[in-house]
């Protein structure tokens, strides 16, 4: 009988150690820190990341993908980041910035600088054009305070390619009529096992089909991490954009240069920072009308290095949803 009693008694020691054990015993490289990551590319060592940075896995949950069609179940949503003030911050802070929005993307690497050929014109100091440009109607200046228009950029790293609403600030009885506030994305995600990234927009406030109002596809975050080659694959795209200019990303494949310096374009003294150059090749007019404002796709495959032909297999493709309803 006392033998028979130590034994239980022992048994259920050995279970709490092993309850224990199981609590408190680290499962190897389940907690790698992001200091031992090692070099290679981005996309790789996010995979490491994506756990602690707010990524958002959509399988399973089938009611968030209402607005992506043909989607896969590895299917990632990222947050969309609103802009945020820059103006009179150094350099540095900007960098700062752009590092931790980084952190929180599919590009995630401790070893990741931005680059100078994007960003090394930032002028320290000075002010940046407002996401709300009509803060100043009565002087005919472009808005200064407030979210810049260059954070949406910055803040969403993961959108390679974004749409821009350029060069159409236009006073009617000293009223500014201009809005950019539809050109942040309602959802951005991505998509492993394709390397797609899908940006979705709503209801884009197109006004008028005059070259004076157009668009423009804004490459800075291609261009910042290697993906500046483009083309729009028209034959995988449900809204055929209507280029002004006769060589375009529909009919070859073009660099992007976008960068952000410091320029006169806001007319305040001294200059503001801004995004830069003017790009013919991506400037586009609305076909919303054409459409009948109905739900459609552009099909747009980026590369590193130049391809020998548009057909070639990128390396990364950003489906640009526009939605109507």
């Amino acid at each position: 009988m006392q033998n028979k009693k130590f034994y239980i008694i022992f048994l259920v020691f050995l279970f709490f150690i092993f309850i224990y054990a199981v609590r408190y015993v680290e499962i190897p490289n389940a907690n790698k820190t992001e200091n031992q990551l090692s070099d290679g590319n981005f996309l790789e060592q996010a995979q490491m990341q994506r756990a602690n940075i707010g990524i958002e896995r959509g399988s399973g949950n089938y009611n968030k993908f209402d607005s992506i069609p043909d989607v896969a179940v590895d299917t990632d949503f990222v947050n969309v980041n609103m802009p945020v003030p820059l103006s009179g911050k150094s350099k540095n802070e900007i960098y700062k910035i752009r590092k931790s929005y980084v952190i929180s993307s599919i590009f995630a690497n401790t070893k990741y600088e931005p680059s100078e050929r994007v960003f090394g014109q930032i002028v320290s100091g000075k002010p940046w054009i407002s996401a709300n440009v009509c803060a100043e109607p009565n002087t005919g200046l472009l808005g200064i305070s407030g979210p810049s228009e260059e954070s949406r950029f910055i803040n969403n790293p993961t959108m390679l390619v974004a749409i821009e609403y350029p060069f159409i600030v236009r006073y009617n009885n000293d009223i500014c009529t201009r809005s950019t506030s539809q050109l942040i994305p309602r959802k951005i995600a991505y998509t492993p096992s394709r390397k797609e990234i899908t940006v979705v927009y709503y209801h884009l406030p197109f006004t008028t089909n005059n070259n004076s109002s157009f668009y423009t596809f804004n490459g800075l975050n291609a261009v910042d991490f290697g993906y500046k080659y483009a083309y729009i694959d028209n034959s995988k795209s449900s809204y055929v954009v209507d280029f002004i200019n006769s060589s375009n990303l529909s009919n070859g494949v073009h660099e992007f240069q976008n960068f952000i310096h410091l320029g006169g374009s806001c007319g305040h003294s001294g200059g503001c920072n801004n995004g830069s150059p003017r790009q013919g090749f991506a400037e586009f007019k609305s076909n919303a009308t054409k459409y009948n404002y109905e739900n459609r796709e552009i099909y747009i495959k980026l590369w590193k290095s130049r391809p020998n032909s548009p057909a070639d297999k990128p390396d990364m493709v950003e489906r640009i949803i526009l939605r109507w309803s």
